[in-house]
């Protein structure tokens, strides 16, 4: 219980509370159960690329090009439906498209050796160019209606999609946390050297990072698709920027080693009720970004300082105790010379 307290997904999600609480002064209507249905069902697009993000970053690695894997799923997703397939298969379309991407990712990087950031700013521009190859630069419309159904489908006032991706990230934490092999993300990220020598596949484990972030920005494309009834081709376009603030802010470490699905989750909807917050007090979007832009660095520095300053405490607490040790012997050296000396 304590290390929970202690972590920075609870510090964003108390962060997260107080904001509510603090606009809800200025508009009542923040606190509604409805306002707060939509900004868990407006933040789905994010939480998923944010969780396929946080495999990587995991890792020690990053993906810049998941908004393109989405955008690409996306167009593939709505060439499927309108090709008359049955909604599972589409779905499965979308779904393999981003795998299939995130492993193009995985290859260039791990058996290549291409930088991530390299290597996935060219397939950022590479997957965009073939979405305006693909549509002819235009919009795919006239989405059929079973996946629109999908997403305004509501049980006890929550959209579908919410509870289903509630699912699957409630799903993915369980594997997680059961599944032994799942901790040498977290191995590899912290040491890859030393996870090498535990007997830890590296290049296997730093592939399926990449693969499973693209196939999680194929499921954003389906719930993305699913919540507009269409595919612009601005789908994705920024993501990829968000995914890695929310998977920072929420705890996940740029170095790797750290981090958890519940940073994701939490770091997306935290982001995402930023942009709704900043509607509720009529200030102009153009705001967003530079306001979530500054939430993130208050939330990071602020970290930064409670943990360095913990580890300042726990370290001059160990050198006092250190100290009292020595002089706690030095005290007993006399006493057990006296004695060597009278036998």
């Amino acid at each position: 219980m304590t290390k929970i307290l202690k972590s920075r997904e609870f510090l964003v999600l108390i962060l997260l509370v107080a904001m509510l609480l603090a606009v809800a002064t200025q508009n009542k209507a923040v606190l509604y159960p409805f306002t707060l249905i939509n900004i868990a069902n407006s933040s789905l697009f994010l939480m998923l690329i944010a969780i396929g993000q946080m495999f990587v970053v995991q890792t020690r690695g990053i993906d810049v090009s998941v908004g393109a894997i989405a955008g690409l799923s996306a167009v593939i997703f709505g060439f499927a439906l309108n090709a008359g397939m049955p909604l599972p298969l589409a779905m499965l379309c979308a779904l393999a498209t981003g795998a299939a991407a995130g492993a193009v990712n995985a290859v260039g990087v791990v058996f290549i050796g291409i930088p991530p950031i390299i290597m996935t700013l060219g397939t950022l521009g590479a997957y965009r160019g073939l979405m305006r190859v693909l549509t002819g630069g235009s919009w795919i419309e006239s989405i059929p209606q079973n996946i629109k159904s999908f997403a305004v489908t509501r049980y006890f006032s929550v959209p579908l999609m919410v509870w289903a991706v509630a699912a699957l990230v409630i799903l993915v934490a369980i594997l997680l946390w059961k599944i032994r092999a799942a901790r040498a993300f977290h191995a590899v990220g912290d040491n890859a050297d030393g996870a090498y020598l535990l007997g830890i596949d590296v290049k296997a484990t730093r592939f399926a990072a990449f693969t499973l972030s693209g196939l999680f920005a194929g499921a954003a494309a389906i719930v993305f698709v699913g919540q507009i009834g269409f595919v612009p081709m601005q789908t994705g376009n920024g993501q990829e920027l968000k995914a890695i603030a929310a998977v920072v802010l929420g705890g996940v470490s740029l170095m790797g080693g750290t981090g958890s699905v519940w940073s994701a989750v939490i770091g997306a909807l935290f982001l995402t009720a930023v942009d709704s917050m900043m509607i509720f007090l009529h200030v102009p979007g153009s705001w967003n970004n530079a306001v979530a832009g500054a939430v993130l660095l208050s939330v990071v520095v602020a970290d930064y300082l409670i943990r360095r300053t913990v580890r300042n405490r726990q370290l001059a607490a160990r050198a006092a105790e250190m100290a009292r040790a020595e002089a706690d012997a030095e005290a007993q050296r006399p006493t057990v010379n006296r004695r060597e000396m009278a036998r």
